[in-house]
């Protein structure tokens, strides 16, 4: 199968300008300023007036649901394959939250095989909030060395929810995630869902000083949950950590300095390179608000409308290079994942993972591995039950 775009504005996300793109089933084979379809039996697509950018890759996901902090009838549900294409997302990985106990690693396997059946593409992470860890195989190890679909390990740390891991437990399992990374050829990182917790980082640093692992074994997310949080990740930034900003958090109000937009710009004034710095939704997670006891008061569903919110902000609002404020949520979580060059970048011999945009910035094409999904702003392509 083939399909040519013709005249669309490419951000791969460096700026290439207006050309045409040749996809051959999954793959991007030629990008030039005229392809000719002559002889070519090639659906034309007529990007005229469209920018084009590589599909978001969001690597936090509650792809099972979430949730559960008040009770059983509080978990929220799987997610939905045409859900995350309608908001541009063609790579997603998937997670564990609070509820590691009735819901599992296994059922998070099985949803990430439907995600890839039905064309997009699907990743996830072992454990989950507790520890020790929730795993498929009965060993982090195993798990991270023998099942590609799972990149990493998801822990909570500094957080009311969590299970408190000590100093030394942290180490082994880092050294653990390591080298069972190392043996697969996988980035390998510990994916650490932050609380409010005081002492922020401290027992990461202290643990990469004394043991030698590096410190991008650690990648710090919910960054944005509090002022002295943020302010502590633009440290643990500087010190060559990456960070991963939540999207849901900071939405209301709309200019809230733990707003994605603000998090992202504040890192960026206080020395943090973009480059270290990525942007998730926390998309289907249960977003609980609790009193001053400790007691649950109210409960949300995270959407997962605010990333592109968040890009749109950072372009039309505050003026950001539009190649720069992309990376954050394509080029650099494909590199993080390890899945960079084949995802992240509109490029020859890429997977033809792909948003076009209007001049709006409102998602009007979505391709997944050369499949077009959502075609003049409307879903042509649902998962099997939806």
């Amino acid at each position: 199968m083939l399909t040519i775009i013709k005249n669309t504005d490419i951000y791969a996300p460096e700026h290439l300008g207006t050309q045409d793109i040749l996809i051959a089933n999954d793959k991007i084979v030629k990008i030039a300023e005229n392809i000719d379809a002559h002889g070519l039996e090639a659906e034309i697509v007529d990007g005229a007036n469209t920018i084009c950018i590589p599909g978001i890759i969001d690597r936090h996901v509650h792809i099972t649901g979430g949730g559960g902090e008040g009770g059983f009838s509080t978990s929220t549900p799987e997610v939905n394959m045409s859900t995350l294409l309608k908001n541009g997302i063609t790579t997603v990985v998937g997670l564990l939250g609070t509820n590691d106990i009735s819901r599992s690693v296994k059922s998070l396997l099985a949803k990430a095989k439907s995600l890839n059946e039905e064309g997009m593409t699907a990743y996830i992470l072992t454990g989950g909030y507790g520890y020790p860890s929730a795993t498929l195989t009965g060993d982090v190890r195993d798990d991270i060395m023998f099942i590609s679909e799972i990149l990493g390990l998801k822990l909570a740390f500094e957080d009311h929810r969590a299970s408190h891991i000590t100093k030394e437990e942290l180490t082994r399992l880092a050294s653990y995630v390591r080298v069972s990374s190392m043996l697969s050829r996988k980035p390998g990182f510990i994916h650490l869902h932050m609380g409010s917790g005081k002492h922020f980082y401290n027992m990461l640093y202290d643990i990469v000083g004394e043991n030698g692992l590096p410190i991008t074994l650690f990648n710090p997310t919910h960054v944005n949950r509090t002022v002295p949080l943020l302010e502590a990740s633009a440290e643990f930034c500087r010190r060559g950590g990456s960070v991963d900003i939540t999207s849901n958090i900071g939405i209301s109000p709309k200019d809230s300095v733990l707003s994605a937009k603000k998090a992202l710009l504040f890192l960026l004034q206080n020395g943090s390179s973009i480059d270290n710095i990525t942007i998730s939704s926390d998309g289907n997670g249960s977003m609980p608000l609790f009193d001053e006891d400790g007691r649950l008061s109210g409960m949300g569903v995270a959407g997962f409308e605010p990333t592109m919110d968040t890009l749109k902000a950072l372009v039309l609002e505050e003026n950001m290079d539009f190649a720069e404020a992309l990376k954050p949520f394509t080029l650099n979580p494909a590199k993080a994942l390890g899945i960079y060059p084949a995802r992240g970048a509109v490029r020859e011999g890429c997977f033809a993972d792909m948003v076009l945009l209007d001049k709006e910035l409102n998602i009007k094409d979505v391709y997944a591995n050369g499949q077009a999904f959502i075609k003049e702003y409307e879903v042509i392509r649902k998962g099997t039950f939806e």
